[in-house]
């Protein structure tokens, strides 16, 4: 009985991310498979967007922890995909037949043959399934959105060299307003660029009355560190690491402005960072926006809207230039049909996100 229901959910659930997907020309959405995974007692999902024996790309959803801390030992996303892939039948990936090389020909047999062996090691080491994926990177546990693993050895290589190289691109959407609480303004400099041009420079502890339009775009430069009176945020300070983030204005409408944001580099709380020194904060987000006052829209949110929903990159082995795309949670589409309708027709009419 308890096997039917569960059957029976992941069905309903995917006939709600079919309901809203984000498409782009070269996204590979190729599977509605579901991760199970039991949190706090309850009983959610973890759709998987790509697999093949090189890669896993997944949506996590809002409120679940990518990995395992000392205060969430258990219950995480990589538990559910330790589970997920220990339960799949063996992977039928062999290595290619190859010849000898031609500088093994003059070899006596048996050099040959040990060859031929370490050549053979080699490649299942380099091309085979890692015993365990690695995470390529990592979403805060309110954001949702596109997550990639590497499961071999290579592909890890050729990936990481990616995001070291900053060639990957990662997209999210974000709706902000305006007020973020005082200790986000910066304490050091704190660059925001329009374009090619320099629009301003903020100084450390100055604020700044930037109105977001429709169609802008910045280009915001300042380095990040933890927060010494709290570290579980994050401020521009002196002690920082470089960092920059793009942002694009999709559509504005009242007090909400709809965002395209682009981290060219992966700090820890970034894009949330970086938008709140600009005096904007994220829709829902309870440390680096102003409480919302009870009844009004964004009191509505009841998660940070913020979704990491395309992640570009070239895959291995055959170095395509290949886009993975998340379904925007069902949540985040219902609030702009009540409170933001410009946004979602503005992502309709753009094919940001299609039905």
């Amino acid at each position: 009985m308890l096997s039917c229901i569960k059957l029976l959910a992941c069905i309903l659930f995917n006939k709600l991310i079919r309901r809203v997907n984000i498409s782009y020309s070269h996204s590979l959405l190729t599977t509605n498979r579901l991760i199970p995974i039991l949190i706090t007692m309850e009983q959610k999902t973890i759709p998987v967007i790509y697999q093949d024996h090189n890669l896993l790309i997944v949506n996590k959803p809002a409120g679940l922890v990518v990995h395992p801390t000392y205060k969430h030992a258990a219950g995480t996303m990589w538990d559910a995909i330790l589970d997920f892939l220990e339960k799949q039948d063996s992977d039928d990936w062999q290595p290619p037949e190859m010849a000898d090389n031609p500088e093994w020909l003059g070899a006596p047999e048996q050099v040959r043959i040990m060859l031929r062996k370490q050549r053979l090691e080699k490649m299942w080491k380099e091309d085979g399934l890692l015993s365990r994926p690695c995470l390529l990177h990592r979403l805060d546990k309110d954001t949702s959105g596109v997550v990639a693993l590497a499961r071999t050895e290579n592909t890890r290589r050729h990936l990481v060299r990616q995001f070291h190289e900053h060639t990957i691109v990662k997209r999210y959407l974000a709706v902000v307003k305006r007020g973020t609480p005082d200790w986000t303004r910066p304490r050091a400099l704190f660059k925001i660029m329009k374009g090619q041009d320099e629009i301003d420079e903020m100084k450390p502890g100055s604020l700044i009355d930037i109105a977001l339009e429709g169609k802008d775009e910045f280009m915001l430069d300042g380095a990040l560190q933890r927060d010494a009176v709290d570290r579980r945020r994050c401020i521009i300070g002196p002690e920082g690491q470089e960092a920059q983030t793009i942002i694009k204005v999709i559509a504005t409408e009242d007090e909400f402005a709809l965002l395209e944001a682009q981290p060219v580099t992966g700090r820890t709380h970034q894009i949330r960072a970086h938008l709140a020194a600009l005096g904007y904060g994220i829709v829902g987000d309870s440390i680096y926006s102003s409480p919302a006052e009870v009844g009004t829209p964004a009191a509505a949110m009841k998660r940070q809207f913020l979704h990491a929903y395309s992640l570009e990159f070239r895959r291995y082995p055959d170095n395509r230039l290949c886009t993975f795309v998340a379904p925007i949670a069902d949540n985040l589409i219902a609030w702009l049909e009540d409170h933001f309708p410009v946004g979602l027709e503005v992502m309709y009419a753009s094919k940001t996100v299609s039905t």
